[in-house]
């Protein structure tokens, strides 16, 4: 059984766009597992580029927005491109929520994530987000590309800007790139 194979199939069920994402991602040559970014093509893949979001491992207590897409950025109701991605996770989480994110590059391993948000007015967003390892373009592991899904209860990308104020993970599921799965508990 081909590597695209065995990770596909650890993934089924998670929705086209999370798929078309990780087959491209499958597609790229590999240093020890992880390509580097300068192969990775977003525009390959219709719809990505809205969904895409790069977070870049600074500190386990950093990780910076690098980019964000823009239905992401409609989704947490404010621009959070440069912002640190643990400011929207609630405290006590926080340092899992790192070492989950850190996992993706240090193990390395690829993450399945279905998440809920909580909007200021109360509205409850559900989304589903998949993460693989990247290099940066000094060939260092510390970029994760993710693509997230636009949220299941959105009815336009016209709705009234609403600003997220918690994040909870229902679900989380490590994909095995070669390298196992890590030890990890939520």
């Amino acid at each position: 059984m081909s590597r695209e194979t065995e990770v596909l199939a650890t993934i089924d069920g998670a929705t086209a766009l999370s798929v078309a994402f990780a087959r491209h991602w499958l597609s790229l040559p590999t240093i020890d597992l992880i390509p580097s970014r300068r192969d990775f093509e977003p525009e390959r893949i219709p719809g990505l580029l809205a969904n895409l979001v790069i977070h870049e491992l600074i500190a386990e207590d950093h990780i910076r927005l690098r980019l964000v897409g823009t239905a992401v950025v409609d989704d947490y109701g404010q621009e959070i491109t440069g912002r640190n991605y643990l400011d929207f996770v609630e405290e006590s989480r926080r340092p899992k929520a790192s070492q989950a994110i850190f996992l993706v590059c240090d193990h390395p391993a690829g993450m399945l994530v279905k998440l809920r948000s909580v909007a200021e007015s109360g509205k409850l967003l559900t989304r589903e987000s998949i993460a693989f390892p990247m290099r940066d373009d000094d060939g260092v592991a510390r970029l994760v590309y993710f693509c997230s899904n636009p949220a299941e209860e959105r009815e336009t990308y016209f709705d009234e800007p609403d600003t997220l104020t918690v994040m909870k993970v229902l679900d989380r599921r490590f994909i095995d790139l070669g390298a196992g799965l890590p030890a990890f508990s939520d």
